[in-house]
């Protein structure tokens, strides 16, 4: 994968007296899980949205510290979250999860041999999640514990808050739809 890393905290939504706050926090970083800090000493962002807690954060492969490259890197890049969880949550079928996919799915393509810059998901929104892709193997994985079709399942997915990121915690369901999707996890050892 890449150096985007997802995490959950243990934070709330915002009260309404603090909307000005704004979707989300963006701080700057350099190391994952690191410390706030200023833009001279940064090589990544993070963005945390104040909605659910969740955090993305982005190291930039290469960076150093002070140079101007790094810096416009730095303001490019918590710019492109602002811009893809905005296009998502102004389209149809914006909510939390289908903004941070949509990140997770920016980064993933940036760092991918050759990187991908999709210039085409720039307009229009939704979730990048093939529903009826998930829903069909979520029931080959559930067998006869399985409540519905894939009707089913998809109306949950689009109703229920947070289904489709529970399901995709399974790790055996998640590797199965990255597998029909064409999405390949790195090698191990290239890990190291």
């Amino acid at each position: 994968m890449s150096n985007t890393e997802t995490t959950a905290t243990a934070t709330t939504a915002a009260p309404a007296d603090e909307e000005s706050k704004g979707v989300a926090k963006h701080e700057l970083i350099n190391a994952l899980g690191g410390p706030h800090l200023d833009m001279l000493t940064a090589t990544g962002i993070r963005y945390t949205d104040r909605a659910s807690g969740e955090v993305k954060e982005f190291l930039i492969p290469g960076a150093k510290a002070g140079e101007a490259i790094t810096m416009l890197a730095l303001f490019g890049a918590k710019t492109k979250c602002t811009n893809e969880t905005s296009r998502v949550r102004n389209g149809k079928g914006g909510d939390t999860t289908a903004q941070l996919e949509a990140l997770d799915d920016f980064f993933e393509n940036l760092t991918a041999t050759p990187p991908v810059w999709r210039e085409k998901a720039e307009s229009g929104g939704g979730s990048r999640t093939d529903k009826n892709l998930l829903a069909e193997i979520l029931i080959a994985a559930l067998g006869s514990q399985a409540k519905g079709d894939a009707a089913f399942y998809v109306a949950r997915m689009t109703d229920e808050k947070g289904y489709i990121r529970k399901i995709l915690s399974n790790d055996s369901i998640k590797d199965e739809y990255n597998k029909r999707k064409g999405k390949v996890s790195a090698p191990v050892d290239s890990l190291a």
